[in-house]
This record gives C-alpha cells, sequence and structure tokens, in this order.
C-alpha cells in the first residue's frame, strides 16, 4: 500500500471518528438530541477539585482530606441540582499543591470555572503541539479526548507537560524538570519518569524536577498549613484499603486499563492481580530503561515511557490515554514513510479506539485496553531504532 493511500487512510479514519466526537459531546452540552452513551453527570472529576476548593473558601478545608464523608455531603449539597442521586463516595485524591493552582477557579460560578479549567488545559496542549496541529486537532477530537472533556479531567494539561518536558529535555533540562515537577500533579503518571532521567543521565532535569516539587510543596504548605498535608498523606494509606477496594471494583473498574484491574475484571483475586500488576511494572522499568539509556530523543522514545506508565500504576483510567495519542500519530505518520511492521497499523487504530471500546469489552469481561497498550510499546521499541537511524 502507497504511503499516499496509507495517509489519505488515517485521514478519513482519524477524521470521521473526530466528526462524531464533536457532535456528540455537542449533543451532551445542548441536552439532545442524544447521539451515545448518556452521562450520568458532565464534568464529574472537575466538580470534585472544584468542590475542594469551594470548600477552602467556605472555612470547611479540613474536610478535603481529614474526613472524605463530610467531603462527600458537602459536594452532594453543593451540586445537589446536577446529581441525579447522592454520591456516596467522592474524595479528592490530588496533593494540596494542585488546590493551590486551582484557588482561582473558586472566585468563578461553576460552568464559567468549568470552561475556564478547559480552555487553560486544552490551550496548554494546543501551545505544546503548535509545531503540528494537525497532530493536536486529530488528538482534541480522539475517543480518548472526549473521555476527558465528558468526565472532566485534566489529561490535555499533562499531555503538554509531558511532550513538552521530553522535547526540551536534550536542549533545556532545567525547564524540562519544571514541567516534570508541575506533572506531578498527579503522581501516578510520573513513576517512570525518575527511571528514565536517571538512565539518560539527566541530572539536571532530574534535579530540576524535585525542586519545582518542592517549591510546590513548600508553597501549598504556607497556603494551607501543615496539618493540609498530613491529612492528605493519612488519606493516601487509607485509600489502599477496603472502602478503595470497593469503590474500584463497583464504579471504576470498567474504565480502568491496567493490569490490576483487568487481573480483578476476569476473576482473579486480589492478590494475583497484584502480583500481575507487580510483574508488568517490572518490565516497564527495563523497557524504560532501556529506550532512555540507548536511544536519543524522540517519539519512539516518548512513545515507550508514556505506554509503560500503563504498566506501572494500578489506577489509570480510559481518559489517561490521551497521553498516547500525539506519539501513536506520529509513530503511524512515520511508518508510513518508510514502512510499517506487520500489523503495526492495526496497532495504531485499535490503540485510537480502545477508550471507548473498553467500556462495553470489559462489562463483558474482556479487558483487553492492556493488551492494545502492551502492542503499542512493542511498536515503540521497533521503532527506536528506526528513528535513530532516520536521525543519523
Amino acid at each position: 500500500m502507497s504511503r499516499r493511500l496509507y495517509s489519505w487512510l488515517a485521514i478519513l479514519f482519524c477524521g470521521l471518528i473526530g466528526l462524531y466526537e464533536v457532535l456528540y459531546v455537542a449533543s451532551l452540552l445542548l441536552g439532545g438530541p442524544r447521539l451515545g452513551p448518556a452521562q450520568w453527570v458532565m464534568f464529574p472529576d472537575f466538580l470534585t477539585p472544584y468542590a475542594a476548593v469551594r470548600a477552602f473558601f467556605d472555612g470547611k478545608l479540613a474536610t478535603v482530606y481529614g474526613n472524605i464523608d463530610l467531603f462527600t455531603e458537602y459536594q452532594n449539597g453543593l451540586f445537589a441540582d446536577r446529581f441525579p442521586t447522592a454520591v456516596y463516595h467522592r474524595p479528592f485524591l490530588y496533593p494540596p499543591f494542585w488546590l493551590m493552582l486551582l484557588l482561582p477557579l473558586g472566585l468563578l460560578a461553576v460552568d464559567k470555572a468549568a470552561a475556564v479549567f478547559f480552555a487553560v488545559t486544552a490551550g496548554a496542549s494546543a501551545v505544546e503541539s503548535r509545531r503540528d496541529p494537525w497532530v493536536w486537532l486529530a488528538m482534541a477530537t480522539s475517543p480518548a479526548a472526549v473521555h476527558t472533556i465528558v468526565s472532566g479531567q485534566a489529561t490535555f494539561l499533562a499531555v503538554a507537560l509531558a511532550y513538552g518536558g521530553l522535547r526540551l529535555l536534550d536542549r533545556a533540562p532545567a525547564v524540562a524538570g519544571i514541567l516534570f515537577g508541575l506533572l506531578a500533579y498527579k503522581p501516578q503518571i510520573c513513576l517512570l519518569i525518575p527511571v528514565a532521567l536517571i538512565a539518560a543521565k539527566q541530572w539536571r532535569a532530574l534535579i530540576s524536577a524535585a525542586l519545582t516539587g518542592a517549591v510546590l510543596a513548600l508553597a501549598s504548605l504556607a497556603v494551607f498549613g501543615l496539618q493540609t498535608w498530613l491529612d492528605f498523606i493519612e488519606m493516601t494509606q487509607a485509600i489502599r484499603g477496603e472502602r478503595m477496594h470497593a469503590y474500584v471494583t463497583e464504579v471504576l473498574i470498567n474504565y480502568m486499563i491496567t493490569p490490576y484491574a483487568s487481573g480483578l475484571g476476569i476473576g482473579l483475586p486480589r492478590s494475583a492481580a497484584s502480583l500481575l500488576q507487580l510483574g508488568c511494572a517490572a518490565l516497564a522499568v527495563a523497557a524504560t530503561w532501556y529506550a532512555f539509556r540507548h536511544f536519543r530523543t524522540g517519539a519512539a522514545r516518548t512513545a515507550v515511557l508514556l505506554s509503560a506508565t500503563f504498566f506501572v500504576s494500578p489506577y489509570l483510567l480510559n481518559y489517561d490515554l490521551l497521553l498516547l495519542m500525539p506519539a501513536a500519530l506520529v509513530l503511524y505518520r512515520r511508518g508510513a514513510k518508510t514502512g510499517f511492521y506487520p500489523l503495526e497499523p492495526l496497532v495504531y487504530a485499535a490503540l485510537w479506539v480502545i477508550p471507548t471500546l473498553t467500556l462495553g469489552l470489559s462489562r463483558h469481561h474482556l479487558p483487553v485496553a492492556p493488551l492494545v497498550i502492551a502492542a503499542f510499546l512493542v511498536a515503540a521499541l521497533l521503532r527506536l531504532k528506526d528513528e535513530t537511524r532516520s536521525a543519523g
């Protein structure tokens, strides 16, 4: 198949899916007609941090980390006109410095705050992708982007920080480290970054990231006080218990795309699922070390790091797959130019649609998302040497 035909197939594939996704989101925002699954409430994952911000201004900061039940009750009162029924477990699981950065949103009504939140986070990813706007447009209308938007997540910001940091790693390692430090607002997607930086001997970036995290922590300590951090640490220990496990298996299991969740989904006991996750994490660490120790900066190395991340943290959901979409687009385009490995185009196509397909498949005890991510990781590893040869 010719390069031009591969390119047109990708444009048609992404364009048709993107058009539908835009119309679907518009139908949800406008209240109909329904063009897809209904949402129990729009932007639920934004409402929780917004409630945490409002709790600060209402003098109820202690409930945010100190008492999940009281904070959930506070949300039920704040969003009584939005929640169709009362929720029973809505913790704010992010570190206090993320709450500090979100404080300006508390000065706005919730709908305006959500609009500003999406404008800033999506805008950050657009700025990072300004050299290749077609990649950004495809990513921003992908199924993963739709799940990011309707859930109210900040994954666009994670895309901007992760890709920006990796792009600047060789040219401006201190700036790259600042971006990685900011990315710690969601710690579970940062777990492999120290491994990558140590493997690449990027000591300036590593120190810069650590200092950025320390400055943010100290700033939030000055704003909120020591007790808030102590409550946060205690909460992170508590959520490993039975209550969080029940919440995962009852509410989140179909959205989770990690080996741990997949093991639970096919009926493995919790201990076996944890061992599966641990084994996959070890392989992910090895793949990241290999890529960053032996290869230069590029889309393939970025894809290795970000796809391996999904095998380290047990708590990543379908909207987090937005992190993989820019790298997938670039690698597909490279394959169309130089030739694909067997079945490689199908890997990219499956990765593109799995954020939505995983919901139905998981309900039928077929959690295949980790297999698709693993196939993408293998494709990225194969592309490492090709990328080095083309750069040379």
